[in-house]
């Protein structure tokens, strides 16, 4: 029970747990991860993640289709994140980021790989795949193998976003994947606007302040 278009629930806890990774304010690495309830417009989602504390921190993931009524999340105890097409208030919210899905179905422009990225860009993992536009070094991304999230994008001019995408398509469709993601927050690949390249669905997301 996990209510998140386009996703499988196994689809949504594989690519969560792996996002975990990025330490984002709303997806840090999981400890444990199951479907609380349903709801009329979406579902809730009870998470513990790993923290630096003797104490796991206990979150709620509140994916909601239409963001109407939000009483009820007071009643839960712990981290309270947002998920949803809409937006809210900005005093209901400490933090928002949001989270990106493109179909792998869609066409797509086969990029070049990388073994190693230039100086100035971050270590990549063992889990990613590095593509980039060629000597021209229009984009350069790091594309997650099992959850096929774009975990880094650097691109050198706003036009080239669609290049960087569909080559991740490409990609993401090759190792076997129905999607590709972008995940932000917390500073992170907040710069770039992302929906230059409408994606096929769009989500914001919140870090209840109550």
């Amino acid at each position: 029970m996990v209510c998140l278009e386009p996703l499988t629930p196994d689809e949504f806890a594989h690519w969560y747990r792996h996002l975990g990774r990025l330490r984002l304010f709303w997806a840090k690495p999981v400890v444990e991860l199951f479907p609380l309830y349903r709801l009329v417009e979406g579902c809730v989602v009870k998470v513990r993640w790993s923290s630096e504390k003797p104490r796991l921190e206990e979150a709620y993931l509140i994916i909601l289709r239409r963001a109407k009524k939000l009483d009820f999340a007071a009643t839960l105890r712990g981290t309270k994140i947002l998920i949803t097409p809409e937006e809210v208030e900005k005093s209901l919210y400490q933090a928002r980021g949001g989270l990106y899905i493109y179909s792998a179905s869609r066409p797509c422009a086969t990029g070049l790989y990388l073994e190693k990225p230039p100086e100035g860009h971050p270590e990549p993992g063992p889990d990613h795949v590095l593509l980039y536009s060629g000597p021209d070094m229009k984009y350069l991304l790091y594309l997650n193998r099992w959850n096929f999230n774009i975990d880094y994008l650097w691109l050198s001019g706003p036009e080239h976003l669609d290049e960087a995408m569909e080559s991740a398509i490409c990609e993401a469709r090759r190792l076997g994947g129905r999607y590709v993601t972008i995940a932000t927050g917390d500073g992170h690949l907040g710069l770039i606007d992302h929906s230059a390249y409408r994606p096929d669905h769009l989500y914001n997301t919140y870090k209840l302040s109550f």
